[in-house]
């Protein structure tokens, strides 16, 4: 399975920007994720939280650690707690909708049954769209003009 592009700009970052960014961390003695002061300056985090959010917005395995213990390994779709074995981590919004490939607000921990019907609906309501052959668009009521309101 090849990542997906976008994954991989993501990641291409930490050469660059996060490398720059923990150095700049380990001279002023603060941790580069929360800021927090650190007396030594043999790391560039104050905690392991810290050290998997950060490299969680490069990567994707350690935004999938990340993310699955802030859910504390519980699907967010049927509320049911499950061994790591069994869960996946998705996109709320998917990366094919315009949804960002590791920004943590966009991902959530799920497991595989949960899943495949999230899938199969997004793709069920994709067909839908490709055969009318347009997209349209939710309608959003005008704040302007309260007419729109059936009262």
């Amino acid at each position: 399975m090849v990542a997906p592009l976008r994954v991989v700009r993501d990641s291409a970052g930490w050469f660059s920007i996060g490398t720059a960014r923990k150095a700049e961390a380990r001279r002023s003695h603060r941790c580069v994720e929360c800021g927090a002061s650190r007396p030594d300056g043999r790391s560039a985090y104050c905690t392991r939280r810290c050290q998997w959010r950060f490299r969680g917005r490069f990567f994707w395995d350690a935004a999938r650690t990340f993310v699955l213990h802030r859910d504390r390994f519980t699907c967010q779709r049927c509320h049911v707690r499950h061994r790591v074995r069994d869960l996946e981590v998705d996109h709320i919004v998917e990366i094919a909708l315009g949804g960002s490939s590791l920004d943590y607000d966009n991902l959530q921990t799920v497991c595989r049954a949960c899943h495949r019907k999230k899938t199969a609906e997004f793709l069920h309501r994709r067909a839908a769209v490709r055969r009318l052959g347009r997209v349209t668009p939710p309608v959003e009521p005008d704040e302007g003009n309260p007419s729109w309101f059936p009262a």
